[in-house]
Order: structure tokens, then C-alpha cells, then sequence
């Protein structure tokens, strides 16, 4: 038995606006320390129904700690939201989800978040997630990410109870995006739907969404690389990014988030960044268990980028968008890298994602990848 699991979904110009037929009479909008001091949040207080009222908090970072993301709980739970909104990127909507969470059930710590608990959530509030990048996919999935505190790991916490009731996708949101976020976001996205496709969990309702994903992100990447403000090429990346995330979440990641995540956490590098350096790395590994679904994906590349393997092209397209193509060029000195591998072997072999990897790995399988990222081949 299979599930697809997915919020509502409203997106194109002025999807903003769908926030005014809500019976929304309290909202939590949540977003991060740098959006808040911008005019996001005046953007949703006035998109919200007339008469409602609205608390917004943000103090989060890009890879936020447990102590940023609960850092206003106590003040949310104080006003009592029949709504939450999360504005922002990847780390606003985790923490809208964990909030979200928390204040539904004081009783819960985070780590009870996991599928195989009943939270019985949604007894005080809906939850709402609006999107300000396009790639990490968090508001159509059920997981949440955090660093742990005073560590160099990151937590994956999931619960389909956790998935956005709805899922805002407006792409004047995101035309002002700075390029080092347009490409890391848009290079997890293509990540999102590569793994999502070769997941030995994958199911007819996931291929569709990572298929249509991987097109219409690499057919539009370059015009929204080349003019930002474009709202039709951005529009499109926007929704692939969005597919990409409805795939993966009903399919689960893979070896190239486990690597990521260790990397990242390890070296404090964006998550897009890690992931995208490292996913063709991944793909020659795994091509041997899975030739033909990789082959079916390289064909959906446009020709400019083709190459004759899936590899070969996610190289040449992220090559275009300007993502690093090796961990050295990422600015990770190569002492520091070396010192600390087994840390980084054993952090991604205990990721969630090496159990629906499509070829099997040991330790020295990711120790061979990590080596070979670091300076390309």
C-alpha cells in the first residue's frame, strides 16, 4: 500500500492574495532574521483577511540550531494562532513546521516527530507555507531539518502530520532572489528530483513529479540566471522546485543528501551547495543499479547540456549555473577535509538517506566519493 502525500497547492502571479479567503482570524507568520526586517512580512499581514490579527516572529539563520528555531515559542503559544504562515526559505518553513508542532502539543519534544507517532496535531491551528526560494522543496514535504547544538550533524525529522495544509507559490516572491541562492536552491531542487527518480522507493505518482521536475527547472534555469526578474522562467523553476520536493517526499532522498548533510553540517556550506557539487559524484556511483531509469532523466536535459550520460550533463548544467564542481572549489581547505573524513564517512552513513540509495554503500564506498569530490575528475 502507497501513499502520495501532498498540501493544496496554489501558485502563479498574485497566489499571495489566496491568503484573503482563509478564515484566518490569528496568524504566526514565521520567517528568518534577514526576511524580517524586509517587506515580506507587511506582504502577507496584507494579504491576510480583513480584520485579522498577526504576530510575526524571525530569528533564525540559514542552518538554524533546536534554541533559533523554538526561540519564540513562548511568545507564539502566548498568542494563541488559529494559522501559522511560513514566509522564507527551507529554514523558515522547518521551523514553522517544528513551532507548529509544538504548540499543537506542549507535551512533545522534537524528537518525538517521527512517522511512527500519532501526534494528533491540527486541534488548534493549520499550517500555511509560502516560499521565498526555489529548491528546497519544504513546503510540500513532510520533514523538517536542524543542526544540532554545539555538533556538526544535522537532524531529519519527519511526520506526515507536519506537511503544510497549504502551499503558496507565487513567483514575484522570489525574482529578487541574489544569484548564490537562485543557483544553490535551484541545484537542491535538481538533486531533489535525480534522488527522488532513483529512490528504491519510487512509485508512478513520484516519477511524474520528478520528471516534469528535472524539465522544467533545466529548461528555464538559464534564462532566470541570465534575467533574474523574469517572472515566467522564474514561475516555471519555481514550480519545478516544488514538484522536485512533492517527489522526493513521497520517495524518499539519497546517497547525495546523506554526503550533503554531512558536508554541509561539517563545513558550514549552504545545503544547495553541498549537494549540487556532490550529485554527479553520486550518479556515476549508482549507474550501474539503475542505467535505465538515469538514461530516461538524461534524455529530459536540453540538448545544449546533453551529454552521454546523466553525470555528464547535470555537470554541464550546473556548470552553467555556476555551482562548484568540486569540494576544493567550494573553499574547503584540503588539510581540514582530510583531517576530518571519518567524521564525515560516519555522519553520512548514518542518514536516513543511505536505506533508499539505489546501490547498496560501506564506508569505503563514501569515503571513495568524498575523495573523489574533493578535487574533481
Amino acid at each position: 500500500m502507497w501513499f502520495f502525500r501532498s498540501p493544496q497547492v496554489v501558485f502563479g502571479d498574485e497566489a499571495l492574495s489566496y491568503l484573503s479567503s482563509l478564515p484566518i482570524r490569528r496568524a504566526a507568520i514565521i520567517t528568518d532574521r534577514y526576511l524580517l526586517g524586509t517587506e515580506l512580512p507587511e506582504r502577507v499581514r496584507g494579504a491576510l483577511p480583513e480584520g485579522a490579527e498577526s504576530l510575526a516572529v524571525g530569528d533564525v539563520s540559514a542552518e538554524p540550531p533546536l534554541s533559533e528555531m523554538t526561540a519564540h515559542l513562548e511568545k507564539v503559544r502566548g498568542f494563541s494562532p488559529d494559522w501559522f504562515v511560513a514566509a522564507g526559505g527551507g529554514s523558515s518553513i522547518d521551523t514553522a513546521k517544528i513551532l507548529f508542532a509544538l504548540y499543537e502539543r506542549p507535551d512533545l519534544t522534537v524528537y518525538d516527530i517521527t512517522p511512527l507517532v500519532q501526534l494528533g496535531l491540527r486541534t488548534k491551528s493549520r499550517l500555511i507555507a509560502v516560499p521565498t526560494t526555489s529548491g528546497t522543496g519544504s513546503e510540500c514535504t513532510w520533514a523538517a531539518v536542524l543542526s544540532e547544538e554545539n555538533e556538526k550533524r544535522k537532524h531529519e525529522l519527519a511526520s506526515p502530520e507536519i506537511l503544510p495544509d497549504y502551499a503558496i507559490l507565487d513567483p514575484s516572491l522570489v525574482v529578487s532572489l541574489p544569484p548564490e541562492q537562485t543557483r544553490n536552491t535551484a541545484a537542491d531542487a535538481v538533486a531533489h528530483a535525480v534522488e527522488a527518480y532513483g529512490s528504491t522507493w519510487h512509485n508512478p505518482f513520484s516519477d511524474a513529479m520528478a520528471e516534469k521536475a528535472l524539465e522544467l527547472i533545466s529548461e528555464n534555469i538559464e534564462g532566470v540566471m541570465r534575467d533574474p526578474g523574469g517572472l515566467g522562467p522564474r514561475g516555471q523553476v519555481h514550480i519545478g522546485a516544488s514538484m522536485a520536493g512533492l517527489s522526493f517526499s513521497n520517495s524518499q532522498i539519497g546517497l547525495v543528501h546523506a554526503l550533503g548533510h554531512s558536508l554541509g553540517a561539517t563545513f558550514k556550506l549552504p545545503h544547495g551547495k553541498a549537494v549540487g557539487l556532490l550529485l554527479p559524484y553520486v550518479v556515476d556511483f549508482n549507474y550501474d543499479a539503475c542505467p535505465e531509469r538515469y538514461d530516461r532523466l538524461n534524455l529530459l536535459i536540453p540538448p545544449k547540456y546533453r551529454g552521454r550520460r546523466l553525470s555528464d550533463s547535470l555537470r554541464s548544467l550546473l556548470g552553467m549555473m555556476g555551482v562548484a564542481r568540486s569540494v576544493r572549489d567550494a573553499g574547503v581547505e584540503e588539510s581540514a577535509y582530510a583531517s576530518s573524513m571519518d567524521t564525515l564517512v560516519t555522519l553520512a552513513s548514518e542518514s536516513t538517506g543511505m536505506v533508499t540509495n539505489p546501490k547498496d554503500s560501506g564506508s569505503e564506498d563514501l569515503r571513495n566519493i568524498f575523495i573523489k569530490a574533493f578535487d574533481g575528475d
